[in-house]
């Protein structure tokens, strides 16, 4: 199921997952334990994340996908 950019930030924040905006371009940053994952989100934080992302961001960054579902 697709989130908001805003959820998933949330989400990926209590769970120890840094964010930060871009400074040019559309490519938000979560980064844990050293690891960066982008985001395309043209329309910031309102943006519609793919379940693509999600799962993708969660296997990059050694997030459990179950937990980070339950938070969104």
């Amino acid at each position: 199921m697709p989130a908001r950019l805003r959820s998933i930030m949330r989400a990926a924040e209590k769970l120890g997952a840094t964010t930060s905006e871009p400074t040019s371009g559309s490519h938000w940053k979560i980064e844990k334990d050293g690891k960066m994952y982008p985001i395309p989100a043209h329309n910031g934080e309102r943006s519609e994340i793919s379940d693509l992302y999600i799962r993708g961001m969660c296997r990059a960054l050694g997030i459990d996908e179950k937990e980070l579902r339950k938070l969104l």
